[in-house]
């Protein structure tokens, strides 16, 4: 592509891989040029589980994006979600003693923050820092407070970190591939990126992904990513859950899932004595199975994963964001949630709101997190202090994204 740069992004997803090339010139938006979709082998909510299946299979997606787009490929932004991703938040205090606020004071903070918190978990690589919010002499600064004169200020980041052998596994995959990692994004802090304006992240928003086999979510708040978190628990659990519990298959367990009402009256997918019509039975032999019964199956799991994640939106105690969440991915098709998620939380936003991202043009909901990696790679984030390389790249600088240019 003559006179462009190339962003290459791939999402790994448990159910799906899914690989876009991007073209873009200095201002001008980003144009999709290259898309390939494979069924996923060898990983599993970001883990590499069979390392030749893996290879095989990011190598299968890689091969196709690149013979659509007619781009060769030596380097590839790696989209993630692990249930192992941790959130760190700490402040750290400076005494000035009246005299103005540097860069190299920040700096400071910041280095020495991120020190802390590698010597409290040597295990864990960070793939996101954020700088959250600042505090002058008991006053509350949005910006970086520089050349003001002060007597005491402090800083507060947040770490996104992420085991160094899950980042390992993933590069070898990668290495094997003949493929650089250019950097590791949290799939749910882009997806964020791309559904919310920022308006609602300074407000306070969340992207909630109700995945496959796990869901994960994104809080913002005050222009920053305050807080992400992914657990093992996804729309496929609510499948099988019927399945074992009706001693049905996959498929027919599949298809009540998506037709069923969980709450309200029900219709066209029972008969008229409230048990399951015969539509269902296209694998196993007809019986009757009590709506209630089915209700209950999908409440008890639906129950759990809201659960979750309303735990860890009180955890940050924003109303603010309890009034904007987004729900995204397989899970947020299912009939009835909107009408569940506002009898808990009310004034919800449920699903994706498109006009926020028309400036892409005609968006595959499939490619939202993709979108958004490549939004954070041009376009930089405001509050994101830094962006850790990948660790195998020893020989290599880092790759800054803001003015902190103080570490390797």
């Amino acid at each position: 592509v003559e006179n462009k740069k190339i962003i290459a992004v791939i999402d790994l997803g448990t159910f799906n891989l899914k690989c876009a090339i991007f073209s873009f010139s200095i201002g001008e938006l980003p144009k999709l040029i290259g898309f390939s979709k494979k069924k996923t082998k060898g990983i599993h909510n970001s883990i590499i589980v069979n390392m030749n299946d893996a290879i095989d299979s990011v190598r299968s997606c890689l091969i196709e994006a690149e013979k659509k787009s007619q781009i060769s490929l030596n380097k590839i932004n790696v989209l993630i979600d692990p249930t192992e991703i941790i959130t760190t938040r700490l402040t750290k205090f400076k005494k000035t003693s009246g005299s103005k606020i540097e860069k190299n004071d920040v700096s400071f903070l910041l280095k020495e923050a991120k020190k802390q918190v590698e010597l409290n978990d040597s295990r864990l690589s960070n793939i996101h820092i954020f700088n959250y919010k600042y505090v002058v002499d008991n006053k509350l600064f949005k910006d970086l407070p520089f050349n003001i004169y002060v007597d005491q200020f402090s800083q507060e980041n947040v770490f996104l970190g992420v085991p160094k052998n899950i980042l390992k596994n993933i590069s070898e995959v990668f290495h094997s591939c003949d493929i650089e990692i250019g950097k590791f994004i949290s799939c749910s802090y882009a997806l964020g990126i791309c559904c919310f304006n920022q308006d609602q992240i300074d407000y306070g928003c969340g992207i909630i992904d109700m995945g496959y086999e796990k869901t994960s979510l994104a809080l913002f708040k005050d222009s920053s990513l305050v807080r992400a978190s992914s657990f093992p628990i996804g729309s496929n659990h609510i499948t099988k859950d019927i399945s074992r519990g009706c001693y049905l298959s996959e498929i027919e367990s599949e298809l009540i899932k998506k037709d069923i009402s969980i709450i309200g009256n029900l219709d066209e997918e029972l008969n008229e004595n409230g048990f399951l019509s015969d539509k269902y039975f296209s694998e196993t032999k007809f019986r009757k199975i009590s709506s209630k019964f089915i209700r209950d199956i999908i409440s008890a799991r639906l129950d759990e994963i809201l659960n979750k994640i309303f735990k860890e939106i009180n955890y940050l105690k924003f109303e603010s964001i309890k009034q904007n969440l987004t729900f995204v991915g397989e899970g947020s098709r299912l009939n009835d949630l909107k009408k569940i998620v506002n009898v808990k939380l009310p004034n919800c936003t449920f699903d994706t709101n498109l006009d926020n991202f028309k400036s892409f043009g005609n968006i595959d909901r499939e490619l939202l997190a993709c979108y958004g990696a490549v939004k954070i790679l041009t376009e930089g984030f405001a509050s994101e202090a830094i962006a850790i390389p990948n660790k195998s790249q020893k020989d290599k600088s880092g790759f800054f994204t803001r003015i902190f240019n103080i570490f390797n």
